[in-house]
């Protein structure tokens, strides 16, 4: 392997930003495993900080510290550490890698915050080594990472199909200011799959998730800078809302504060609420931390 010549270290910081669902049904079980999704995800400007700092090295080497979270893995079984490690490999090069991550995105809570941490190292990465791939060229090596890493290489809006790693940007004229809150609760993507392939006869047809129609409302309010409230959707919100108690009051909660509508992101069990204003979205997440929830203002990035 070659080493990395010419630096004596470099330092490149990222923000990991977290997105939430304006609109996600699935259509199909594949035949590897997978599911296919029809989703249009949008970035918040709540993120994890990220910080990679790249030395050169005849050995490879990746170190990754986390503060912010105490319970997840620092080792390989972390998407970060294997971002790292998997761009290394790609471009056949060595280095000592240290990452440090700042978290503040929930954990497994639907919000895509390890997928935008790998991609966030991702990004760093290649900044740090000279831009060898395109945004596309690392959009595709995402792919090899998980289903949301693609989108959160790029960010912004966009629908997601297949897997997720199909994306077409939506040029967006709204502005969305939202609260993201969770409770205690957190939800296994999985298992929430599962819950969905018993909930819908294994996507045969017979039992019929949405029809489209708010999928179009939601389109048509992103490109003409309207409220995006009238067509939020969530299929898993069938499967996973009743076994989660908190996640039912927070949505409910959000539209007391004021909230034009609120739903679950992703697999959940984060739920947001869109707001009219940031006054009222500011006011309602220092409510929500007030009654204990860990609740965020965030608006479109």
């Amino acid at each position: 392997k070659k080493v990395l010549a010419g630096i004596i270290m470099t330092t490149v910081k990222e923000k990991a930003y977290a997105k939430i669902n304006l609109y996600l049904n699935v259509s199909a079980k594949r035949t590897d495993g997978f599911h296919e999704i029809k989703t249009v995800m949008h970035t918040v400007s709540l993120c994890d900080d990220i910080k990679v700092s790249v030395a050169p090295s005849h050995n490879t080497s990746v170190r990754l510290i986390v503060s912010g979270c105490a319970f997840i893995p620092t080792d390989s079984k972390n998407l970060a550490y294997k971002a790292a490690t998997l761009f290394l490999e790609r471009i056949g090069k060595s280095a000592q890698v240290t990452v440090e991550l700042v978290k503040r995105i929930p954990v497994a809570a639907g919000l895509a915050g390890g997928s935008s941490d790998a991609a966030a190292v991702l990004r760093a990465m290649n900044k740090a080594f000279k831009r060898p791939f395109s945004v596309n060229a690392l959009a595709a090596l995402a792919c090899e990472l998980g289903s949301d890493v693609p989108y959160c290489v790029i960010g912004k809006t966009a629908l997601c199909e297949g897997r997720g790693e199909i994306m077409t940007p939506i040029a967006t004229k709204a502005h969305l200011y939202t609260v993201v809150a969770i409770g205690n609760e957190r939800t296994s993507t999985p298992e929430a799959y599962r819950a969905l392939d018993v909930l819908y006869s294994d996507f045969d047809g017979s039992v019929a998730t949405d029809t489209d129609d708010r999928f179009t409302a939601v389109m048509n309010a992103l490109s003409d800078g309207g409220s995006v409230s009238e067509g939020l959707y969530n299929v898993f919100e069938s499967a996973v809302l009743s076994a989660c108690p908190a996640a039912r009051a927070i949505r409910k909660r959000l539209v007391e504060l004021g909230a034009d509508a609120s739903m679950m992101s992703g697999s959940g069990p984060s739920v947001f609420g869109v707001f009219a204003t940031e006054e009222g979205a500011r006011s309602a997440a220092e409510a929500l931390c007030s009654e204990g929830y860990n609740a965020h203002f965030a608006e479109s990035v």
